[in-house]
């Protein structure tokens, strides 16, 4: 059953330890289970030179805000300069990435629906080793599960 409710600490998540996604501390804020699947929420620090490969959801929508520091989104192929304050939204089936072009960290929320995502969060930072990406074969098959394909490398300048 769904919580009815929760208060998550800023320095806090609903996991045990912060989730390493590409080399970003991700802190999961609103998991699948709370939300009983329809919403994931999450708090990510994104360094520099930072940011997932370009890949599709064929199951979420996603929303990104920028808090703090700027991102370059590529969506369908188009690059967007993001700041803090930004929104980025994207239906699925959107052709996307970012990357932390700066020399500082960038600070964002990310939420997806339905909530299904947190798992997959979970289960790409337990095969992730610090810094990098997960092995690609291991990367495919998480990212498959979860009905999302990897279509290329981080962007790059």
């Amino acid at each position: 059953m769904p919580v009815r409710f929760n208060v998550v600490a800023a320095s806090a998540g609903r996991t045990s330890a912060p989730l390493n996604i590409v080399g970003e501390e991700t802190l999961v804020k609103v998991s699948n289970a709370d939300s009983d699947g329809t919403l994931a929420f999450f708090h990510l620090v994104a360094p520099p030179m930072s940011g997932p490969p370009r890949h599709v959801h064929t199951r979420e929508d996603e929303l990104f805000y920028v808090l703090e520091g700027e991102l370059v989104f590529e969506l369908d192929g188009e690059r967007h300069s993001v700041g803090a304050g930004d929104t980025v939204y994207l239906r699925r089936g959107v052709i996307h990435a970012y990357q932390n072009f700066t020399t500082s960290d960038a600070r964002l929320l990310i939420a997806t629906t339905p909530g299904g995502f947190s798992d997959c969060f979970v289960e790409l930072s337990a095969a992730t080793p610090p810094g990098g990406l997960p092995a690609p074969d291991r990367l495919n098959a998480i990212s498959t599960k979860y009905g999302m394909t990897v279509l290329g490398p981080p962007m790059l300048q």
